[in-house]
């Protein structure tokens, strides 16, 4: 009988230390899973600050790309008001080669020969003027 009670201690006792081993090893997977868990928690981490990098750069490189179309704009439409400006003086140049009187050109006159003007000799004055062409000041006279 005293065998009988030492022998079912003996089997308490190695169930209490089976149980024991699997605690133990459980623990270690435990362990092992906690320093995972670390690992993948530091990584996640790494990611989650490189992302924000990212997006902040992102960002900054859109905010430039609308800086530069709003340039683009801006000189394009410069572009077109000069485009504008030089049609206009083109017209305005071709409306006064129009009504200018034709002048011919030949091939004969010298460099040195006396150019004939451009303008309506109709509007010339070619009664002698009263002025002193020698005369070093004006004054008005007074009335």
């Amino acid at each position: 009988m005293d065998m009988k009670v030492k022998e079912d201690q003996i089997r308490e006792l190695e169930l209490k230390v089976q149980e024991l081993r699997k605690y133990k090893e459980n623990e270690k997977d435990t362990e092992v899973l906690m320093s995972a868990l670390s690992a993948m928690q530091d990584k996640t981490q790494h990611l989650e600050n490189s992302l924000s990098a990212e997006t902040r750069i992102k960002l900054d490189l859109f905010s430039a790309l609308g800086d530069a179309k709003r340039q683009l704009e801006i000189a394009q439409g410069q572009i077109l008001q000069k485009d504008q400006e030089i049609k206009d003086l083109k017209q305005k140049i071709a409306e006064v080669m129009a009504v200018m009187p034709s002048i011919t050109y030949s091939a004969a006159t010298s460099p040195l020969s006396p150019v004939s003007p451009h303008y309506s000799s109709k509007f010339v004055e070619t009664s002698p003027s009263g002025l002193d062409p020698n005369a070093s000041v004006y004054q008005p006279l007074k009335k």
